[in-house]
């Protein structure tokens, strides 16, 4: 069914955003003008979906891109990295040999190699981050549960990533696939961030949907479903930045922001219809 945007009356500045290629503007428009989201509502798939992506590319490179490309510009690059910056190695008979320790933190991750032990203990780990543990034997996933612990998510033997013989000069040689292997990764959390925003945004509709109703239903649920996207594009930007700059607020607390100004939006959006007085949150 084709979306009809074209349903509601428009003044002098309504066709602000839909008459600019101008992606920033759009993005302020979401985050300053709760009242004139009806302009998204015109935009064409292309360019709404456009609009989604280039947020959802911002918030990826926020949560973890950053951190990632200042992690390989600190080192001086992979090659540099596996060259000089982690200890020497080896594999032998599906065991890492090696004498050093090494620990560093990658956007959300946190590796850790340790190969005096067979697998890294969780007594060594701290901080809240997803660690990425290898040991002499192991390579651990291990993520920290709501009683502070760590628990495993993903193990398995050294054999499964690291063949015999393995080594520093190994590593040097895979780095153009492991570049490719970080802009698939980024890739593929965008497009969770696109499906959690789109959850959310279903999730949101149901608030929306009860204004809807309050105004006779002039909005389609494919419309209500785009001004739930718009109306997160302010808390999610705020949620990821605070990430970005190594959570100075607690996450929890920013996510509650995040969920307040999102439907403080919608309702500032639905005020166009019938008033502030009812709609205030």
């Amino acid at each position: 069914m084709e979306e009809d945007f074209n349903s509601f009356p428009t003044g002098p500045d309504d066709q602000q955003v839909n008459n600019s290629n101008n992606l920033i503007q759009m993005i302020w428009q979401a985050i300053s003008n709760p009242k004139g989201y009806r302009d998204f509502l015109d935009l064409s798939r292309k360019r709404f979906k456009r609009f989604i992506i280039i947020i959802m590319f911002i918030v990826t490179l926020m949560a973890v891109g950053l951190q990632i490309i200042v992690v390989i510009i600190n080192v001086g690059g992979l090659k540099n990295f596996f060259k000089n910056k982690i200890p020497p190695f080896v594999v032998r008979d599906g065991e890492i040999i090696s004498e050093e320790t090494f620990d560093i933190r990658m956007g959300e991750f946190r590796i850790y190699f340790d190969a005096r032990e067979d697998s890294v203990s969780t007594s060594d780990l701290k901080d809240g981050y997803t660690y990425i543990t290898i040991g002499k034997k192991r390579v651990n996933v291990l993520t920290q549960g709501a009683n502070g612990r760590y628990f495993s998510t993903f193990t398995r033997n050294i054999s499964s990533f690291f063949r015999d013989g393995m080594n520093n000069d190994t590593l040097v040689s895979l780095t153009p696939a492991i570049y490719i292997s970080i802009i698939v990764a980024f890739i593929l959390r965008m497009l969770l961030f696109v499906l959690k925003y789109w959850i959310l945004a279903l999730i949101y509709g149901m608030y929306a949907r009860g204004l809807n109703m309050a105004i006779g239903n002039i909005h389609t649920d494919q419309e209500i479903t785009r001004i739930c996207l718009v109306a997160q594009t302010l808390g999610i930007l705020l949620v990821n930045f605070n990430k970005a700059i190594g959570l100075p607020l607690p996450g929890f607390l920013m996510s509650a922001v995040g969920v307040f100004l999102t439907i403080r939006r919608i309702s500032l959006y639905f005020s166009n219809y019938i008033g502030d007085k009812g709609l205030n949150v």
